[in-house]
């Protein structure tokens, strides 16, 4: 009965999710950008308030009922892994991909292959870009963490950046937007 009853709701939630034009209409405009499309130098435009206390309840809820001594070894990792970039930028050389966040620089190959790089953290990970969603893949293997950074263009044209972070230890991921306009 339980369960019929959260079959019952989760359909009606999607039901009026697709009845809501707003959400349709935002869905079209927004598109992932090609490779030529995303090269460039970017500037942080978000409401730096709002950006960072959105992020902040995205990492008290995951860092809910952590222990003491587990949350001292999670809360360095989610503040180097949640830190707001100013500048973005994304360069494309001899069939490589260069992100640069401030000071953060990941390198990987166009074609999807995957590399080992270093975290902010100064931990190593393995990094790969998928061209068809605009997604740059980090992952810690020896945390088991992931962050994953989605790309797109908005109605505005600004690169708006999708971060989602996941970890095992985690109750539940760290999600957040933040939004970008081209350096003149």
């Amino acid at each position: 009965m339980h369960r019929s009853v959260l079959v019952v709701v989760g359909a009606m939630g999607l039901f009026l999710g697709l009845l809501n034009p707003g959400t349709q209409i935002r869905a079209e405009r927004d598109k992932t950008p090609t490779l030529g499309e995303l090269a460039g130098s970017y500037t942080y435009v978000g409401d730096r308030e709002k950006d960072e206390a959105a992020i902040k309840a995205q990492a008290d809820a995951a860092t809910a009922g952590m222990g003491r001594m587990a949350l001292k070894r999670a809360l360095p990792r989610l503040e180097s892994s949640t830190r707001i970039p100013e500048r973005l930028m994304i360069t494309l050389q001899g069939g490589d991909i260069t992100f640069k966040m401030n000071d953060h620089l990941v390198t990987v190959p166009e074609n999807g292959g995957s590399v080992p790089v270093t975290t902010p953290f100064g931990e190593s990970a393995d990094a790969s870009f998928d061209v068809k969603t605009a997604t740059l893949l980090e992952s810690v293997a020896k945390t088991g963490g992931q962050k994953r950074n989605a790309f797109q263009l908005n109605e505005a044209d600004q690169l708006v950046m999708h971060v989602r972070i996941t970890n095992s230890k985690l109750a539940s991921p760290v999600v957040f937007s933040l939004r970008y306009a081209r350096a003149k």
